[in-house]
């Protein structure tokens, strides 16, 4: 009877065992879980910062959106969009922030100005706006605007 009861207890110590290790798997497996899905964020919010620190480059090297289009489009990876009295541009970059028309992120770049047309001393707001494709919300938005110059300046 003796021996019955060791070899029970070894089983039921081993079961135990056992289910402490499943669970130090499952949470180990959460951990990195965790892990990699801030890593994806982290990289696609670093991509966010550089493509909006460029965009903010090019709006302050503008002095008209027509300008601002050139500097932007590359690889024929902007576009113009016109959003009610806000026109702008739209330009799309892939994951490692080339330029290509069906990339995931979207640049959303604004052209404000006081009037309908701009002069020489103007001061043009612009809202960069980043985007990943499949997210409602931006990963990254920047203010930023420009004087503009005359000719020759």
């Amino acid at each position: 009877m003796k021996k019955n009861q060791h070899i029970t207890a070894f089983y039921l110590e081993t079961i135990l065992l056992i289910v402490v290790f499943m669970a130090i798997i499952m949470v180990l497996t959460n951990v990195f879980g965790a892990g990699r899905r801030q890593t994806v964020r982290a990289r696609r919010l670093n991509n966010a910062v550089c493509l909006a620190e460029n965009a903010a480059e090019a709006v302050s090297a503008s002095d008209s959106l027509d300008k601002l289009e050139t500097l932007l489009n590359q690889a024929d990876n902007a576009r113009r969009l016109e959003e009610g009295m806000s026109p702008g541009l739209v330009a799309r970059y892939d994951e490692n922030m080339s330029p290509d028309p069906e990339g995931h992120y979207m640049v959303l770049v604004s052209w404000t100005t006081a009037g309908s047309s701009v002069r020489a001393g103007d001061y043009v707001e612009s809202t960069i706006k980043v985007i990943y494709e499949g997210l409602d919300e931006p990963l990254y938005v920047l203010d930023t605007g420009v004087y503009v110059k005359e000719v020759g300046e």
